[in-house]
């Protein structure tokens, strides 16, 4: 695969619709093997190359949950360069447009960090990758705001923000040069469509 991007989702609407998701997903072994989105489309009929709908990932956890007769069906997936969303529309047109489907989506190489939130599952700002001293070794660490992120790097670096804004903040750690030039610590902003 290309550049791969990390999606999480989070899927509510009808009882009846989320849970045929959910047994798709059953059906196919979730959570002890991947299910590739190719799969995923055949299972549904749904005519990916006519329909020019990217497949190329797949679903690597999902959990579901009822709370109140409410049902949530939560999973993550792995794909190239950007979300698959296309796919989860169709299989939603396939149940009736039932579904309430929201997303967070991180690809590093690309700069894709974006979110599409119709529950407020997803309200926080920023994503962080880092690596070296003093960071640690993580690739889309999620803070709920950009100071948090911010915060985190002064603290690492025992750097005083000062009257610093944010985007002056955000400027000078882009900026720093560390010791060793293989050492980053990347803050990105989710974009909320």
């Amino acid at each position: 695969m290309a550049n791969l991007a990390t999606t999480t989702y989070k899927v509510t609407g009808s009882h009846k619709a989320v849970s045929d998701l959910w047994t798709a997903f059953q059906s196919m072994n979730v959570n002890t093997q991947n299910i590739w989105l190719d799969e995923l489309a055949k299972y549904y009929g749904i005519d990916y190359e006519a329909k020019h709908i990217s497949v190329r990932g797949h679903i690597y956890f999902a959990e579901y949950e009822e709370d109140n007769g409410r049902a949530l069906l939560s999973f993550e997936s792995e794909t190239a360069w950007d979300a698959c969303n296309e796919l989860f529309e169709e299989i939603n047109h396939k149940l009736g447009d039932r579904l309430s489907i929201s997303y967070r989506v991180c690809e590093s190489g690309c700069e894709v960090y974006y979110v599409h939130d119709e529950a407020n599952f997803f309200p926080e700002e920023a994503c962080v990758s880092s690596y070296g001293e003093p960071f640690d070794d993580v690739c889309d660490d999620i803070y709920n705001t950009v100071s948090d992120a911010i915060r985190e790097w002064c603290t690492k670096m025992g750097i005083e923000r000062g009257e610093r804004t944010e985007e002056e903040m955000m400027e000078y750690i882009n900026e720093y040069e560390y010791d060793n030039v293989d050492t980053y610590f990347y803050i990105r902003t989710f974009t909320f469509e």
